[in-house]
């Protein structure tokens, strides 16, 4: 539950202890009726005045009234419980707050029981299984209603109009169900009070964004995603003083991203990712208290503004997958609390701010698929929270930052097609947290450890300078692919340390020696790629053979002997074999490859077969 949750229903549980002048004698057999009628479940089997006299310590109950033994709330959320809201609810007469959310309750809304209780405050029913209409007299729920949340059901057809006879509405909650037709905007534009309003989530009628909305001048949440609306944010909306969170992604919205937006001196959460905006940001930024900023999938252009440097609040920046030119405004480095910076898919240059990490806990940067050069800034990991760092398909050139070891939270590395050289540290291969590698197409140096990070489940290293001989041991490894790095020696005698390997891919390499029976080991693998090296000996077909998974092999270009078995029925899955320019002999099992089903490219050619193979 939210701080403002947790506040709200503290405010009405001390209203309905102040107010509250019924009696409590029945309260106990009505919680047992409740239990009752949800067929004793479980999950209340604290409910039980055998082993706890005391009704006011069962599970979710609480007490207050003038004596302190009144039932004023009930909250009961993530229990499991099934069946309907039970009829008998409402015999307490004191109840002010009611909160089954993330249950298994299941009917059309409970109009019937909960109509009778006549000092409810908070209703949340979210997150299970109601389904049907709205009913029209959904007005006659307690006229003290403050927070209704229906969210997250399968309730259908119109929002009533009924729902603006519940005048004291703060929060109105109804995203994620099946609501139909026109926004309810004249209905709920009566509700003055509102402070919290959701319909994201629901198939209307595509429509604009309702004008009446900008009525309710209380308003601090606004939440009216994936509804359908079309043109342009409201120029009007500029009433909604007290606004601190704005969402309206993944709808069709066009147009310019309003000045009234990045003047709010209130709003703290922007979110308008996934529409199809359009022009630049302004350079004047006065919406100071900024903590998030998700413009993403649109198609803004022009270049970030120097005033975002302002925004000293700001923790999350998202802008990518626009237009956006020019460079990262350096100002953004100072900013006190970055924790996440998504700028990829866009036409950015330059160089990223040379003091990026070094003023605030930078967790994730994202800036692939743009125009970037220049070097890494050494203070990235500054504080070392760095996690994700995301540069691939840029032209970032000269050696990684050499703290980039040291840190500790690394999870992905991905500075694949850019223009890195000099010594990979091998002190990354050790970090604890280390699960992706991706930094082919580079000009990288330096050699792989002996054991790589049980951790690390994706390695993509091909086309650098590495050199030496390949690990012998990686537990967690799944993907492993160097092609072209000049890596020598053999391949490892005992395949053991390679327990979750589906991919081995090392082609136009220099290793030698032969294949290891233990390739039988790899039981998930299914895509074996030795081309373009010194390998030699009898391919032990008697070991791949026994590998379920496998459906590529890639030997040619190698000096393997020996012939090929007609035992390679047994590999059902493959698709792809290419085995020429070796030195294989003997007959041709022509018989077992016409058998194999999903057999569709193969290759035998400039081999030593009987009969002789020229071509495919």
């Amino acid at each position: 539950m939210s701080t403002t949750h947790l506040v709200v229903l503290l405010g009405i549980l001390l209203l309905a202890g102040a107010s509250s002048s019924q009696p409590t004698s029945g309260d106990q057999a009505t919680l047992l009726a409740i239990k009752t009628q949800w067929g004793n479940p479980t999950q209340l089997a604290s409910w039980d005045p055998i082993s706890n006299a005391d009704h006011c310590d069962w599970t979710g109950v609480v007490c207050g009234g003038d004596d302190g033994r009144a039932v004023i709330g009930i909250s009961l959320p993530n229990l499991n419980i099934t069946g309907k809201v039970p009829e008998s609810v409402c015999d307490l007469p004191s109840l002010a707050h009611l909160d089954l959310s993330y249950n298994n309750l299941t009917g059309c809304f409970p109009g019937v029981p909960l109509y009778a209780c006549s000092h409810l405050r908070f209703l949340d029913l979210s997150n299970n299984y109601f389904h049907g209409v709205l009913p029209d007299d959904i007005s006659r729920l307690s006229p003290a209603t403050e927070h209704l949340n229906l969210s997250s059901n399968h309730f259908r057809g119109m929002v009533p109009t009924a729902m603006a006879g519940l005048s004291a509405l703060r929060s109105l909650v109804l995203d994620t169900n099946q609501f139909i037709g026109a926004y309810p905007a004249a209905e709920i534009s009566k509700l003055a009070g509102l402070e919290q309003l959701t319909l994201a989530s629901n198939p209307f009628t595509p429509a604009p964004a309702p004008l009446e909305f900008a009525k309710l001048t209380n308003l601090t949440y606004l939440w009216m995603s994936d509804m359908n609306m079309t043109g342009e944010i409201p120029k009007a909306y500029l009433s909604l003083v007290n606004l601190q969170l704005i969402a309206m992604t993944a709808n069709k919205l066009a147009g310019q991203i309003p000045a009234w937006i990045w003047q709010h001196p209130k709003l703290e959460f922007l979110y308008l990712f996934n529409n199809v905006l359009t022009g630049k940001l302004p350079h004047k930024i006065t919406s100071v208290n900024l903590i998030e900023i998700d413009v993403s999938s649109n198609n803004l252009t022009g270049e970030i503004p120097e005033d975002f440097g302002n925004l000293k609040n700001l923790r999350i920046l998202f802008m990518y997958a626009n237009q956006l030119t020019g460079t990262i405004p350096p100002s953004i480095a100072m900013l006190p609390n970055l924790t996440d910076i998504r700028l990829f898919l866009n036409n950015l240059s330059g160089e990223i701010p040379r003091e990026l990490g070094k003023h605030s806990p930078l967790g994730n940067l994202e800036v692939c698929n743009n125009n970037l050069s220049g070097q890494l800034p050494d203070s990235l990991c500054s504080n070392r929270k760095l996690y994700d760092l995301v540069v691939f398909d840029n032209s970032f050139s000269g050696e990684l930052p050499q703290n980039l070891g040291n840190c500790v939270l690394l999870n992905n590395i991905m500075l694949y097609n850019n223009r890195f050289s000099g010594e990979f540290s091998t002190k990354i291969w050790s970090l604890p947290k280390l699960t992706t590698v991706m930094i082919q197409n580079n000009g990288f140096t330096g050699t792989l450890p002996a054991k790589i990070g049980e951790n690390i489940s994706r390695i993509e290293m091909g086309n650098n300078k590495f050199s030496g001989s390949l690990p012998t041991s990686a537990i967690g490894l799944a993907v492993f692919k160097a092609e072209n790095i000049l890596i020598s020696g053999e391949l490892p005698a005992d395949m053991c340390g390679f327990p979750s390997l589906e991919q081995l891919s090392v082609s136009g390499n220099q290793l030698t020696g032969s294949i290891p029976i233990s390739i039988i080991l790899l039981q998930r693998l299914n895509n074996l790629s030795l081309s373009d090296n010194k390998l030699s000996g009898a391919i032990p077909f008697g070991s791949l053979t026994s590998l379920p998974s496998l459906t590529i092999i890639d030997l040619s270009r190698n000096r393997f002997t020996g012939g090929i078995p007609a035992s390679i029925i047994s590999l059902q899955r493959l698709s792809n074999l290419y085995l020429s320019n070796n030195k294989l002999s003997g007959t041709i099992p022509f018989d077992s490859l016409a058998m194999l089903p999903s057999l569709t490219h193969l290759d035998l050619s400039n081999n030593e077969f009987t009969g002789g193979l020229s071509s495919e």
